[in-house]
């Protein structure tokens, strides 16, 4: 299960409405999105890179067999997750396993796919079925090991570049700061991830950040990238490497926010930006998505 995009900048308004429940945004509201999405050419790869990986991952699993299918649905856009669900039950699927496509466990954003699943098992009369959830994979080894891959790669370019000295900063999507005063874990698991990375690279200076705060006007975790940044340029010209390893695919936070936002602000600070490549279609991932899955069915 993944957040879902819209196809197009038209589908905006609608895509908006959905994610706030049933409420609509406000024109500058949506102005604001749909300007951001025209920057990185008018819509998102979100479900095309998934289709993607839910192939991969199917033909991993079976190995020549066809015991496993594997679905996906979005939260907020098509294919929904109550479509999905409609589809497999159709489909005669009697055991499931529910990922969220992000490695950090929170009540905030994985427990909200967990319930809409089982709402739509409710609505196709399906409340019985075997499903295993599972919940964080934030220091699974072998998705350490595709981070740490694709950082080397970038790290390794830099340093080609002439770049002795090289900052990094960890990023996942930040959430309302209150969330952590209910007992949301988002925050231990973030640092179980960059725990676990810090045994297989070498970044020399690093720091964590949260990116993508939303528009609603609570309190965010913190601190931003942006004062990340410029904690970083008092040292004077420097490169900074970005690792969102909160992310599995390219999207709006990653092609935007990273790669048009934070860049043009890293500018202004005289420092050159550079992120790794997400995972996408990377080999490990997918061999780390089937892992994942394999241990949940033991």
């Amino acid at each position: 299960m993944a957040h879902g995009a819209p196809n197009s900048v038209d589908d905006i308004p609608q895509y908006l409405k959905n994610i706030r429940g049933g409420t609509e945004s406000s024109e500058e509201v949506v102005q604001i999105i749909r300007d951001r999405y025209t920057a990185i050419g008018g819509s998102s790869p979100l479900r095309e890179i998934t289709t993607q990986q839910a192939q991969a991952l199917e033909d991993f699993l079976n190995q020549g067999e066809t015991r496993f299918k594997v679905y996906f649905g979005m939260r907020n856009w098509s294919p929904y997750i109550l479509d999905s669900v409609r589809q497999m039950i159709e489909d005669g699927v009697q055991k499931v396993c529910v990922m969220c496509l992000a490695p950090q466990y929170s009540t905030w954003s994985t427990e909200l796919y967990f319930k809409a699943f089982r709402t739509a098992l409710k609505e196709c009369g399906a409340p019985e079925m075997d499903a295993r959830f599972i919940g964080s994979w934030a220091d699974h080894p072998l998705l350490i090991d595709a981070i740490a891959d694709r950082y080397q790669v970038a790290q390794k370019k830099l340093q080609d570049e002439g770049w002795e000295k090289i900052y990094t900063i960890f990023t996942v999507h930040s959430i309302p700061a209150e969330s952590l005063d209910y007992g949301d874990p988002y925050a231990n698991e973030y640092n179980k991830t960059v725990t676990a990375l810090l045994k297989k690279i070498s970044p020399g200076t690093w720091f964590q950040a949260y990116q993508s705060q939303g528009m609603i006007p609570v309190p965010w975790l913190g601190p931003t990238v942006e004062s990340t940044l410029d904690k970083v340029a008092r040292y004077g010209r420097r490169a900074v490497l970005m690792v969102p390893v909160g992310f599995v695919s390219d999207h709006i936070e990653v092609l935007y926010d990273i790669d048009i936002e934070f860049k043009r602000y890293a500018e202004t600070r005289k420092l050159e930006l550079r992120r790794t490549e997400s995972l996408n279609l990377s080999p490990l991932f997918t061999e780390a998505l089937a892992a994942i899955v394999w241990e949940h069915l033991i």
